[in-house]
């Protein structure tokens, strides 16, 4: 058995972070306290914002670990984080999967009983625009943020 590598690194730029991080939970949940405490730090007010922000991170990092990566912890996740003008707030998630076919997933209707398959309904209903690469193994993110009073 080959051993396993944690890996969790993080670069910061003034207006950006990039982690790339080992395919566990435990990874997930760092990455997004460490993404929220930087948005605090860095934009004004937007406190009220941060449920909704962390609850899309969440669930697109736990797609690219779970569904993507296979939960395999030797296969990386990709988050960058950038703040454009403090108006608006860009992510990125990308893992090594295959991918899926997003489009068809985005039309699904889903029984009301499902436990699984209401990321892209959340993702919809707190950022402003999203959408994936071709392959379905890279989602784009976008939340406007101005002006918050």
């Amino acid at each position: 058995m080959g051993s396993s590598k944690h890996v969790f690194e993080i670069v910061h730029t003034p207006d950006s972070m990039e982690f790339v991080f080992s395919s566990t939970f435990e990874n997930i949940d760092d990455a997004c306290e460490k993404a929220l405490d930087y948005l605090s730090s860095r934009i004004a007010n937007i406190k009220p914002m941060l449920f909704s922000i962390n609850l899309v991170i969440r669930e697109g990092l736990t797609n690219a670990v779970r569904h993507g990566n296979g939960n395999d912890p030797e296969k990386l996740v990709h988050f960058f984080v950038n703040i454009v003008e403090d108006r608006l707030i860009q992510l990125v998630i990308k893992d090594e999967g295959k991918g899926f076919d997003w489009r068809r997933q985005k039309l699904a209707r889903l029984p009301d009983d499902a436990e699984h398959g209401r990321g892209i309904s959340i993702i919809g209903t707190y950022f402003n625009d999203y959408y994936y690469n071709d392959a379905g193994n890279i989602l784009y993110l976008e939340k406007d943020i101005s002006p918050l009073s």
